[in-house]
């Protein structure tokens, strides 16, 4: 079994819901926790709550930081958030999410695999109040940054970075015994068609009832569905899924027109390592028979 902590801003993208059903479904995952992070992280709490209690698991949630360390022009709020009226929930305030992180990794010090895939002001925060914390994980995990040689069309679409470049440069930097990236480039090509979520995805449990439920103004809107984050919870079980590269990575905190950039140094002695390519296939297969199978 692996110790797991996710750390999310869960009630937009769809792919934030996919990745907690398939982290309530992996069989060999123990789900200590989730802490949100970015604009209304209480809604984005009951979001993850909703989901849970369709999964029939009660999980410990805290509401965590919508300020950044690096302001950012602009303040997102989870529009998947509207259906919560259809789903049991708890009622949220915002709560000390690092405190809450550092609580679990103290208690588990060297087994416990955090997840980031939201901006990282969660995790850089917990990084900054409490050093040691980095050194006491078992592994970090987060969906960010970008590393193909094509331009992006702008830099929000380095989302999890741009959202907060300080705190990613921070978390970037981290000293963890296992720091491993799923980054952009290496996500889209989990790319499909919006129809095509149901054929990966059945909807005739009320885990997934409720995984569309969320998300389906996301795929109306967008069209698509892109896989970003469940691979960082597929590789925590699956760490073949992917070929990784170890080496240093760069963040931009001060030019505007790159804003949250990363750059990749390859490194024998760096502290990351980033995912290069991934098994589509293998991965589509694991995450659909994991998330579609019974308890």
């Amino acid at each position: 079994m692996e110790k797991i902590l996710l750390d999310t801003d869960i009630g937009g993208d769809i792919d934030d819901a996919i990745c907690l059903a398939y982290l309530l479904k992996e069989p060999r995952c123990e789900l200590m926790g989730i802490t949100t992070v970015c604009g209304e992280p209480e809604k984005r709490a009951a979001v993850a709550d909703a989901i849970c209690r369709a999964a029939g698991k009660q999980v410990p949630i805290v509401a965590g930081l919508d300020t950044t360390m690096q302001p950012v022009p602009i303040y997102p709020t989870p529009d998947g958030a509207a259906a919560l009226e259809y789903w049991e929930h708890s009622i949220y305030e915002k709560g000390d999410a690092p405190g809450f992180l550092y609580q679990k990794i103290k208690e588990y010090p060297h087994e416990i695999v955090l997840i980031g895939i939201g901006n990282m002001t969660n995790i850089a925060t917990l990084f900054t109040v409490h050093p040691d914390a980095a050194g006491l994980l078992k592994g970090l995990y987060v969906m960010n940054g970008y590393f193909g040689e094509d331009a992006l069309p702008d830099p929000y679409y380095n989302w999890n970075s741009w959202a907060d470049p300080m705190a990613s440069k921070i978390v970037f930097s981290s000293l963890v015994p296992i720091h491993r990236v799923m980054p952009l480039e290496v996500t889209d090509r989990l790319t499909v068609e919006a129809k095509r979520a149901e054929v990966l995805f059945r909807t005739d449990s009320d885990l997934m009832k409720a995984v569309f439920s969320f998300g389906n103004a996301w795929l109306e809107h967008s069209e698509k569905l892109t896989l970003h984050d469940p691979l960082a919870a597929v590789s925590v079980f699956y760490p073949e899924i992917c070929r990784f590269e170890r080496g240093n990575v760069r963040v931009e905190t001060k030019l505007e027109r790159n804003m949250g950039g990363t750059a990749f140094v390859p490194s024998k002695k760096g502290n990351v390592e980033i995912a290069r390519t991934v098994d589509r296939g293998r991965f589509y297969r694991i995450l659909s028979d994991t998330i579609c199978g019974g308890f």
